[in-house]
């Protein structure tokens, strides 16, 4: 599966592609040659550092998984599957180094009630791909709705996103300082974007 990179977000609603500026160099380098269609969902892991007065709202954190043909993209055949988050040493240690003053961070796996829906959507990508040759892509994204508790706090909204895709060793930083008061419009204002969490 192809664009990868800029289908990750920090925050759903934040998407865009004004949002790949936030991706690591580094990360672009390292996911140059990543195929989603192939990834086993047993090992991969997603992790979301946001503001201390925010958390993700519950089975707010998703992965997406979609493909479509050229010229179709209005027509892309995407599934949402619930992430879960994960507390085991494994997955949160490697994380340490990315704590910062004034946030936390929260790491998800695939819910294993999930894994034989995804590799069946893999199989139906690889499946279209072969019919058609360069004019099927796909996409591969993970987001976080969030929530807070109480006011916002001064100053910017920093949001960072990360994702393992071996069975160890570290994440990479998908998204790095996304503000979510830039995503806020008129039409979406930013007490809509990051609602009280009930």
């Amino acid at each position: 599966m192809s664009r990868i990179v800029c289908r990750f977000s920090a925050i759903a609603f934040a998407v865009s592609l004004a949002a790949c500026s936030h991706v690591p160099v580094s990360t672009m380098w390292a996911l140059r040659n990543f195929d989603a269609a192939s990834v086993d969902p047993t090992v991969l892991r997603a992790a979301v550092r946001l503001p201390e007065t925010f958390e993700p709202q519950k089975g707010g954190v998703t992965l997406k998984i979609g493909w479509w043909r050229d010229g179709e993209e209005k027509a892309k055949h995407e599934m949402s599957f619930a992430l879960k988050e994960t507390t085991a040493p494994e997955d949160v240690a490697p994380l340490a180094g990315e704590t910062k003053a004034g946030t936390r961070i929260y790491a998800y796996r695939v819910d294993p009630t999930d894994y034989a829906a995804i590799r069946a959507r893999q199989r139906e990508f690889l499946e279209e791909k072969a019919r058609n040759p360069g004019k099927t892509h796909g996409s591969f994204g993970v987001g976080a709705e969030a929530c807070r508790r109480g006011a916002f706090p001064e100053g910017p909204l920093l949001t960072t996103t990360f994702l393992r895709t071996q069975p160890a060793g570290d994440y990479l930083t998908v998204l790095r300082n996304a503000d979510m008061r830039e995503a806020a419009t008129k039409e979406k204002p930013l007490d809509e974007l990051v609602p009280l969490c009930v």
